[in-house]
């Protein structure tokens, strides 16, 4: 069996309506170092919590008085610190989505053993160790980074910084809008040799006809209305970095002039026939697809190649939950200081801004939480000052009579058999017993709902 330490003191709460599972729970965690507290009934359990702090909750999806995304929403409302794990039967969509829009990431699929228990309940501990140092750390401990948040994909982005900060390639960064790319070109500069020189960051979408003035600089008299010499955006930012937000939107013209000083660092000016030099770093960021535009002639593709020696790819909000709430933090703090006061925010607020979907991404989040903290009524940011701002998460929503009776069919079907199979723990004779259902029915219906006897032998194989 795999062993790991157990957290001193850790606090674990566990809630799922079938008693085997919660027995086998209980003991095997008691027995590697963890206190436990144990309900088969949510509603029971919500009662018997209340004033309580637990470290780490175990939670069932499906439970006949309420569901665990229902009972986990609850439990945050009250206790936001305590780390929660859904224990799951059936890893389908509609199973985990809910879960990961509430930003509840750890999972414990059925069936399992005391190994995969002990490993899940440890790694998600850890995980919430990692969380609380991290939001309790200051930038400068970060090593300055300013791309913020908890989760595996952001902790990538991070160690990809470190790792191009000093290589000195040009870095392409890929990503939806206000994913934060910008934050990761001024974090490979910050952390670079070049640490100490300019940052120059260059909207290309707002470029337009003067663009190649703009970056390589003019003559006096190149044009009209040239009455002096300028450096551009490449003389300017000498011994730095440029950095080219929406690189996509450079004209195609213009860029084959950017080819070339990418290859041998020379350029010229509007104007002038005598060659320059400059010695800069080049970043780029788009959420174009280059590939594609490469295809139909809008981007050259040696561009893009020598653009991307190394890429970055960042997620959307969506996708990293587990960051919002660090976010969150981040960004009060920001506005307390600015205001020279501390901003602080209930659990049921912070859990309505998780549960909420965020298309324009950290931007909108930053955007949001600036209008919240404007309007609130005082320091302490309550449910109400974000349901002013955003409303309430709650959308009421109605499918065909068709559609709902499928949906309460599919969902009556896969509560029964999974609380039979449970049961029955892999015995064919008793799961038939335990339902009155014929042999051929009971395994066309399991085989529907992508279930299988052998899974559920969980308490016959103890290790």
């Amino acid at each position: 069996m795999y062993k790991a330490r157990a957290v001193k003191n850790a606090q674990v709460l566990v809630v799922d309506d079938e008693p085997s599972i919660v027995d086998f729970i209980e003991s095997t965690l008691s027995k590697n170092g963890y206190a436990v507290e144990a309900c088969t009934n949510p509603l029971e359990a919500l009662k018997n919590i209340k004033g309580k702090v637990f470290d780490l909750a175990l939670v069932d999806i499906n439970m006949p008085e309420m569901t665990g995304i229902e009972f986990s929403r609850k439990l945050l409302e009250t206790s936001l610190s305590t780390e929660i794990v859904i224990i799951t039967g059936v890893p389908d969509e509609q199973n985990l989505d809910p879960c990961l829009r509430m930003g509840l990431t750890h999972f414990l699929f059925k069936p399992f053993n005391e190994s995969q228990l002990v490993y899940t309940v440890y790694a998600a501990l850890h995980f919430k160790r990692l969380r609380n140092a991290f939001i309790a750390s200051t930038p400068d401990e970060r090593k300055g980074s300013g791309y913020i948040g908890v989760s595996m994909s952001t902790r990538d982005v991070r160690e990809e910084i470190a790792s191009l900060a000093n290589l000195d390639i040009p870095v392409l960064i890929l990503g939806k809008s206000g994913t934060g790319k910008e934050i990761i070109a001024r974090d490979i500069h910050r952390n670079s040799n070049r640490g100490r020189g300019v940052f120059m960051p260059i909207n290309c979408a707002v470029l337009g006809s003067l663009a190649e003035t703009e970056l390589f600089g003019h003559v006096s008299g190149a044009f009209t209305g040239a009455s002096k010499t300028t450096k551009g955006y490449i003389g300017s930012a000498d011994g730095g970095t440029l950095f080219f937000d929406e690189v996509g939107e450079l004209p195609i013209d213009v860029q084959a002039k950017l080819l070339r000083f990418l290859d041998d660092g020379e350029y010229s000016k509007v104007g002038e026939a005598k060659l320059q030099k400059a010695d800069v770093r080049v970043l780029a960021a788009t959420n174009r697809n280059l590939e594609e535009m490469c295809k139909n002639g809008t981007f050259r593709e040696d561009l893009y190649y020598r653009l991307s020696a190394s890429i970055v790819r960042t997620s959307p909000l969506e996708e990293r939950k587990a960051d919002i709430l660090p976010l969150i933090w981040h960004f009060l703090d920001l506005f307390g200081t600015a205001k020279n006061i501390t901003y602080e925010i209930s659990a049921d607020a912070a859990s309505l801004l998780i549960a909420k979907e965020w298309p324009g991404n950290v931007r909108q989040l930053k955007q949001t939480l600036y209008k919240i903290s404007q309007m609130a009524s005082s320091r302490k940011i309550s449910l109400a000052d974000v349901r002013r701002v955003v409303g309430d998460q709650e959308q009421q929503t109605l499918a065909t009579y068709k559609q709902a009776k499928e949906q309460a069919m599919e969902g009556f079907d896969r509560d029964y058999l999974l609380k039979t199979l449970s049961l029955s723990q892999g015995s064919l004779q008793h799961a038939l017993k335990l339902s009155g259902m014929h042999k051929k029915n009971f395994y066309t219906k399991i085989k529907e709902l992508g279930l299988a006897m052998k899974d559920f032998s969980v308490m016959q194989n103890r290790e």
